[in-house]
């Protein structure tokens, strides 16, 4: 056939795509019912919105309640992060401990780690929780939060192996990164699942668990190393070792069961599943279908999609994405610099102090029960006031209680002044648990955008650890008679650091009390500033 003759149609002509006026009727036929299905998605989204935002807290509990217990589950993994960052510091403080992996430093020394040594092993871990952050942030996407959790337990359970038949202190150094790795899944993964599975009202409360979580882990181990100082055989410290291997196996079977979170399913394009998860996580109790909550978290993730480009780490950096990223990160990073360094290390704090040793374990024990019953008077509070006032309160009465710290080690050491430098070491920890400490999980938590979320508390929790392991090099240098002998006087300079961080979170942290995930994505946009974040309304059908 010769090409020439063939003539081809317009291409704006109709019927290179339709035949007759019946095929143009059912074409605008199915552009209505397009719209109609839109409208009716804003619609669902905005009821269930609404809904949400005006919804009690104890109302939220009855309809959300199996939400509340995956949550809950979760964020359990994070006692064992816990447990061992605390138990280095009593390890410190045990005669056993030092006199296997330590030096005679003199009579009234005795066996002591060298600083350098010190630093290494209390700050293993940490390098190793920053590598494990980073390798999480890659996986949590294409795996889910389910299934990166549980590859973190299994971790976790083969890397106690080494800590605990560690003979060595290179081995022993070994055996506390490899079990930082695993700890990076847990503390990015816990604060992200809670604040995606839990409504408004118990958003804020279920992200501050993460710090009842912080508080069980170090009780436990201050318990454990209370119970075993006193034996003087090598398992005085190889018990708290073992003790870690309670937690793994038994919470690996029951997030075997935990549900995904719906706003990863609704990212993967996986609508069924979420509403299916949806139904498991209020336990078919709320009287709103799970469509309307499958159509806000649509809303919401196209919404944030429009205004970022791709879900990398890079997009974390870029736009409105920045100033969140930088709130997370300092809000993290904070936490080094309003007295916590010190109370990480308490027990070793108060025999530097000069008390003795059995009475700085009992002191390290109950300190750590003081926090955790603050920490569930910081649920109580945040119902009422919010996350911006209680943090700045928090800072500020630190910034008091370590300026009385410096005051009582500067003159001449009594027995009164002894005991002051304990009682407000005490009060920095219990305010920590009450305020600073917990608001810091729901601050991350909320602040991130929601397809951004993993990455950005992953982010904010390894500018936690670079601090970490830079104010934890400077405090082990300031407390160790090995090194500048600071002891009490170190807290005049944490009581600078603090006023520093009120300084700043004062003019840069928002208040997301009561704000959905949409409002807070529209106020970031719009560029409210942080004082004014809880005074700028948002309307129902704003989308920008």
């Amino acid at each position: 056939m010769d090409h020439a003759e063939i003539s081809p149609r317009p291409v704006d002509d109709k019927s290179l795509f339709i035949d007759d006026k019946h095929d143009v009727a059912h074409l605008e036929s199915q552009e209505d019912k397009v719209a109609q299905n839109a409208a009716q998605n804003l619609s669902d989204a905005i009821a269930f919105e609404q809904a949400d935002i005006h919804m009690g807290i104890w109302q939220a509990v009855r309809t959300y309640k199996m939400a509340v217990f995956w949550s809950l589950m979760v964020s359990m993994t994070v006692v064992m992060e816990s447990y061992d960052l605390c138990l280095i510091g009593n390890l410190l403080a045990m005669k056993s401990f030092r006199r296997h992996f330590g030096t005679w430093q003199g009579e009234e020394a005795g066996y002591q780690l060298e600083a350098s040594w010190q630093t290494a092993i209390t700050q293993g871990s940490v390098v190793g929780a920053f590598v494990g952050i980073l390798i999480c942030g890659q996986i949590v996407e294409p795996l889910g939060y389910r299934r990166t959790i549980l590859l973190g337990l299994v971790m976790m359970t083969a890397a106690i192996f080494l800590t605990f038949f560690a003979e060595s202190l290179p081995v022993l150094l070994v055996g506390q990164f490899c079990c930082g790795v695993p700890w990076g899944f847990f503390i990015n993964v816990a604060p992200a699942y809670a604040s995606e599975v839990a409504p408004v009202a118990l958003r804020g409360i279920l992200t501050i668990y993460v710090q009842i979580c912080w508080c069980i882990g170090q009780f436990i181990s201050s318990g454990v190393c209370f119970s075993t100082q006193a034996r003087v055989d090598k398992y005085a410290y190889k018990i708290p070792y073992a003790v870690q291997w309670v937690w793994p196996v038994p919470l690996f079977i029951v997030l075997w069961f935990a549900p995904e979170s719906p706003w990863w399913l609704v990212r993967k394009g996986k609508m069924a599943e979420a509403e299916h998860v949806v139904n498991r996580l209020s336990g078919h109790a709320s009287s709103r279908p799970a469509s309307e909550t499958v159509a806000f978290i649509v809303r919401t993730n196209e919404l944030e999609r429009e205004e970022m480009t791709g879900a990398s780490y890079l997009a974390c950096f870029k736009g409105t994405e920045l100033r969140r990223t930088a709130i997370v990160c300092l809000i993290f990073a904070y936490q080094n610099f309003t007295g916590n360094q010190i109370g990480n290390q308490a027990v070793y704090f108060f025999q530097q102090a000069g008390l003795p040793s059995e009475k700085a374990f009992s002191l390290g024990l109950g300190n750590t029960a003081i926090q955790m019953v603050a920490v569930f008077g910081c649920w109580i509070l945040t119902a009422y006031y919010g996350r911006r006032t209680l943090y700045l309160c928090g800072v500020a009465f630190n910034f008091f209680f370590l300026l009385g710290i410096g005051i009582a080690a500067t003159v001449p050491r009594t027995i009164t002044t002894t005991w002051i430098q304990a009682v407000f070491m005490i009060l920095i920890y219990a305010q920590y648990g009450l305020t600073i400490g917990p608001v810091t999980y729901a601050v991350i938590a909320e602040t991130s955008s929601m397809r951004l979320r993993a990455k950005s508390v992953g982010l904010s929790r390894n500018f936690y650890y670079i601090w970490s392991v830079i104010s934890g090099v400077i405090n082990t240098y300031m407390l160790s008679s090995d090194g500048w002998n600071l002891a009490g006087k170190s807290a005049y300079f944490w009581a600078c650091t603090s006023a520093f961080v009120w300084v700043t979170c004062y003019y840069g942290l928002p208040e997301y009390k009561g704000r959905s995930a949409r409002e807070i994505d529209i106020l970031f946009h719009r560029k409210v500033s942080a004082r004014n974040f809880s005074k700028t309304s948002v309307d129902e059908a704003d989308d920008h």
